[in-house]
């Protein structure tokens, strides 16, 4: 039997007013023009808000399609707009790249990964997971407060067709095809995982790369055979220096001068190197330095490369120094299993990879000194049971994000603090703690050189994600969008014990990370093989750019070049090679 508004008390009667009012279609009208009057700073620009508005009604009508409670639906559907991008925006902000579909992928499948989010940004991870939480708590109460509408499943299947066809008239220009890559680069919060969905369709075909290079005619393969040279060969230490680049950068930096001095004794002075991440992405920039590749050539595929192309590469720099008698040894601070990097490295070439566990590492964050002290033990123990040289590539950790408190507090440099901005503060104050610890390792090692002498490189994997304020002062905004910007400027340093002089390095330009193997090999008079030689000359002849190189067409040669030999696995059909371009 109905109940009559008059034979209501008060309680009731409020609660039947607010019933009425959160089921009338025009509460869902003014909340959607409010959301979406606030939402250009969180998506970064204008121009795609068309777009965002057509994600929103498809998710609501999605939603009325199978509740027919339109109330619910709307809010709902700009719910989880909105929980997907301020996951976004906090991945953009740690990490420089928006949230993408292939994250949820990558992250069902790898327990470390989850762990290591969970142990080095608690303070992140637990208000999403309250929000997500309190959200699912509105959601479920307005769901029970609307009521359903009496419209046919054919009338709604109608409405929600009708609003997928907004989709395609509104996709923003900029993340067609070729571009999209730099889409997740430029801060489109709101919109970038809705955006990195059509990427799945190469998950299952080729992508754009490799469209590229199927279209060359078939180039002379490499045979990828190793050139080891003649007389001694060094041993060489290759030192991955977490999260840290130069000061000297930002001139806006008062001390910058004294800062970077700092950094680099006068035998071993900081050059200048591009890398391809920003915040984050350790293994990428690895993989780059090991395999002479770079990884924007692979597009949004970019961070799951150490998943995607494991057994893929046949030449690399430890695959080389393996056939040329060296013990290849990885060292890692993190778990083995971390981002597939453990598996990966065995696949190019490393004989042996320690991991956190097998270094006894008693946390994931590490002082480095205590990483130099596994490395040196590791360096001994070699020398005391194997004649063969050593390759040792190794990764260091104390800089790494977050930078909400001060690690090792004991510690007091001059000059501290080093900016009026907290987390400015700490992240070079652990740069330069980290550096001195370096240079403490790197006067052992050299002094410590057997007759066969030593090559020593450190290099700066990616800036923190701190650093952007200063970046962006100096190149401007969106700089994550424009390959080569300030944001992806770091250093290597390049010294010995006991060599001849070798050829000089790239000095009238800075180096691209790709190259960067190029330099070991000739510091160590190694040439390598076929590859590494024609990658050499790539590198002086695009003066240091290797995805912007001004003779793009080389590199896609000599990309192709090691496809036609069976030395790198991409395309999935190609013509067979047959005989020279």
């Amino acid at each position: 039997m109905a109940v009559s508004n008059h034979m209501l008390g008060r309680p009731e009667k409020s609660i039947a007013r607010l019933r009425r009012w959160w089921q009338h279609p025009a509460l869902s009208v003014v909340l959607s023009i409010a959301i979406l009057a606030i939402l250009p700073p969180v998506e970064n620009g204008w121009l795609s808000l068309p777009f965002v508005a057509a994600l929103a009604v498809v998710t609501a009508t999605l939603l009325f399609a199978a509740t027919r409670r339109l109330s619910f639906s709307v809010c709902c559907g700009w719910m989880i707009v909105g929980l997907l991008s301020i996951i976004s925006l906090i991945k953009f902000k740690m990490k420089g790249f928006s949230l993408h579909f292939y994250d949820l992928v990558f992250l069902a499948n790898d327990g470390d990964a989850v762990d290591f989010i969970f142990d080095s940004y608690p303070h992140l991870v637990a208000p999403v997971l309250v929000l997500t939480v309190f959200l699912a708590g509105v959601g479920v109460l307005m769901y029970r407060m609307d009521r359903p509408r009496d419209l046919s499943v054919g009338k709604r299947l109608v409405v929600l067709m009708a609003a997928v066809i907004l989709l395609p008239l509104t996709f923003p220009s900029e993340a067609i095809n070729a571009q999209r890559h730099f889409y997740y680069l430029q801060g489109r919060h709101v919109s970038a995982f809705f955006v990195s969905l059509l990427d799945l369709e190469y998950v299952f075909r080729e992508n754009e790369l490799e469209k590229r290079l199927a279209q060359l005619p078939p180039q002379e393969p490499f045979s990828g055979a190793a050139q080891c040279g003649s007389g001694d060969r060094p041993d060489i230490v290759v030192v991955l220096e977490e999260t840290q680049t130069s000061p000297g950068y930002f001139t806006q930096l008062p001390n910058a001068g004294e800062m970077a001095a700092a950094m680099a004794p006068a035998h071993d002075p900081l050059r200048p190197l591009n890398v391809e991440v920003f915040g984050g992405g350790t293994w990428i920039s690895g993989l780059s330095l090991l395999t002479g590749l770079s990884s924007m050539d692979f597009g949004w595929r970019s961070p799951y490369l150490t998943i995607t192309l494991q057994d893929a590469i046949k030449n690399s720099i430890p695959k080389i120094l393996a056939d040329c008698g060296y013990h290849t040894m990885a060292l890692l601070p993190l778990d083995y299993q971390f981002v597939n990097e453990g598996p990966f490295l065995h696949s190019i070439g490393f004989e042996t990879v320690l991991d956190r566990f097998d270094i006894e590492a008693p946390s994931r964050h590490m002082r480095d000194s205590f990483y130099f002290q596994q490395a040196l033990r590791q360096i001994e123990r070699h020398r005391a049971a194997d004649d063969r040289p050593l390759f040792l590539y190794m990764q260091t950790m104390f800089p790494h994000s977050p930078f909400d408190k001060q690690r090792e507090p004991e510690i007091r440099l001059a000059g501290e603090p080093f900016h009026e901005n907290p987390a400015l503060a700490e992240y070079w104050r652990r740069v330069l703690i980290a550096r001195k610890d370096y240079a403490d390792f790197a006067d052992r090692v050299l002094s410590d050189a057997t007759e066969r002498g030593v090559v020593l490189m450190s290099f700066g994997d990616h800036q923190g994600n701190a650093t952007m304020p200063l970046v962006e002062e100096l190149d401007g905004p969106s700089p994550l969008a424009r390959p080569g910007s300030l944001a992806y400027r770091t250093y290597y340093t390049l010294t010995g014990s006991g060599l001849p002089e070798r050829p000089a390095a790239i000095t009238d330009g800075v180096l691209d990370i790709g190259f960067l193997g190029t330099e070991i090999l000739e510091a160590a008079g190694i040439p390598g093989s076929d590859v590494y030689l024609d990658l050499a000359a790539l590198k002086r002849l695009c003066n240091g750019a290797f995805y912007t190189c001004p003779e793009r067409d080389a590199v896609d040669r000599h990309l192709r070049r090691r496809i036609d030999g069976g030395l790198l696995d991409l395309m999935t059909e190609h013509p067979p090679a047959s005989g020279t371009s």
